[in-house]
Formats: C-alpha cells, structure tokens, sequence
C-alpha cells in the first residue's frame, strides 16, 4: 500500500548569501516572503501550499562549494505556471535582470539558475 501523497510542503536549499538570495527571489521572481529570520532562514510561498526555504551555508562548507547537477542527488527544481504567456513574461523578467535563459523551449518550459548555480525550470502546465 503506498503514501497519500498531498504535494510538496516545501523546499530547502542552503545557499551561499541570504540577502543575494533574497534579491534573485523576491526581486526577480516576485515570490512572497512570509518568514524572515536574519541570517538564519528566509522562506517564501510557492503557490497556495508549497514554501521554498533558504539557508546560509553550513559552519566548515568551503566557499568554493557550489551546486552542479553532475552529483548524486538533485538535478533541478520545476514549478508550474499556467499558461504560455507566464512563461513568456518570465523570460522577459529574468532577461531584465540579466539572468541567463534560452526562453520558452517546448514543450512550453523555460530554465534558468539562481545565483548559487541551481538549476530551476518553469513548466506550462494549464489548469
């Protein structure tokens, strides 16, 4: 008999500079933050249920360290956006940024990094 799975209640990701985090995610992508604890944590909501929760680095991880979906374990996050024209202005909002991304890409998905090199993708996913 399996799990009753009921989504994704969140997501944590060290990363090397809170306050650099915080500018990628709240001022590039809009997310809203709805926890805040200074050098410690930063959390923001992913659509109704899902929250994305920051971390500095751990005591002794050498500042060389960096994410790259050549080792064992995660190779990029997807979050789901409704309709083309969200991706779309997605791509415009981090070009405007100067965030690197080849724009939409069919099936209706686009890819880009935060600034630790974590690899993101929004996904067409209509309702």
């Amino acid at each position: 008999m399996g799990i009753e799975i009921d989504g994704v209640h969140h997501i944590t990701l060290r990363v090397s500079d809170l306050e650099r985090s915080r500018s990628f995610y709240a001022g590039v992508l809009g997310l809203a933050a709805d926890q805040d604890f200074p050098g410690e944590k930063l959390r923001f909501r992913l659509g109704p249920y899902t929250r994305l929760v920051l971390h500095p680095p751990l005591p002794g991880t050498s500042s060389e360290d960096r994410f790259t979906e050549r080792r064992i374990g995660l190779d990029h996050l997807s979050l789901g956006v409704r309709t083309r024209a969200e991706l779309d202005r997605l791509v415009s909002v981090l070009r405007g940024s100067g965030v690197r991304t080849e724009g939409v890409r069919e099936p209706g998905v686009v890819n880009f990094r935060d600034p630790d090199g974590i690899a993101w993708e929004c996904y067409e996913q209509p309702g």
